[in-house]
């Protein structure tokens, strides 16, 4: 497979990144440095960018790719958030009963379980829709948190943001949100001039602000704009199949 396309070493490599700087956040979040750990889960969402790109770019896919590609998300977007958001509660909560807390020993494994699901049943049943994933992805979900995490950590002032009700709902929610068969868009260069630099402009200045770690709250208004996104369009595409004269003309006009 090397010899044949020696190129497939590119997005490799990205996905390489992707699971050492995962590994990395989660060595962060153990010794307590939480906002290192964020933004360093952060950073894996643009190594995954990059790993499809440039496997799209040099038309370097594989089959060993795909599967890397997953064990590699899991890590850093199942595992990296799930170890963040316990090693943080498990301090923060009085005298370390964090495994009495039936948020944490429930929700935070549910999470890595749902996420686990998302990403096998990717591999199993890859779609031919070429314009929308079947489900929250886990990078979207995993860099969700993170940012919400860093921001909620950052501004003590606004400590009601870090209860355990709001992360635990969020954390459940999002869960559920990657296995609900919603449809997202997938992150495409649009054909047109000013789409196309209009979203390569948005897609580079979301990186730098993950580079130069700023407002990690536009980073996760972000990731919330596009799960709304989805929302809306899984709600067009369900009104389409119920009422197909909506959006046949020829239809209507027989009816007519």
């Amino acid at each position: 497979m090397l010899k044949e396309n020696p190129k497939i070493l590119i997005p490799n490599f990205f996905t390489g990144m992707n699971m050492f700087i995962g590994l990395a956040s989660m060595f962060y979040s153990i010794g307590g440095d939480y906002i290192n750990a964020a933004w360093l889960i952060l950073l894996c969402t643009v190594m995954d960018k990059l790993d499809g790109t440039t496997a799209r770019l040099f038309k370097a896919s594989s089959d060993f790719g795909v599967e890397f590609d997953s064990f590699s998300d899991f890590v850093s977007f199942s595992l990296a958030p799930a170890v963040l958001v316990f090693s943080y509660f498990s301090k923060e909560i009085p005298g370390g009963k964090i495994l009495e807390h039936p948020y944490f020993i429930g929700i935070v494994p549910l999470y890595v379980i749902f996420c686990a699901v998302r990403l096998a049943r990717y591999n199993s049943f890859q779609s031919d829709d070429h314009d929308y994933f079947s489900g929250l992805t886990s990078t979207m979900s995993g860099g969700m948190l993170a940012a919400y995490m860093v921001f909620a950590i950052e501004n003590p002032n606004f400590k009601f943001l870090l209860s355990t009700d709001i992360v635990a709902g969020m954390m459940l929610i999002q869960a559920c949100l990657m296995l609900l068969p919603f449809k997202y868009p997938k992150v495409k260069i649009p054909k047109n001039k000013i789409p196309r630099v209009f979203g390569i402009s948005y897609l580079l200045f979301l990186c730098g602000l993950i580079f130069m770690r700023r407002l990690p709250w536009l980073l996760w208004i972000s990731g919330i704009l596009y799960v709304l996104i989805g929302v809306m369009i899984t709600r067009k595409i369900a009104v389409s199949l119920n009422n197909p004269t909506d959006f046949n003309p020829e239809k209507r006009e027989e009816q007519n």
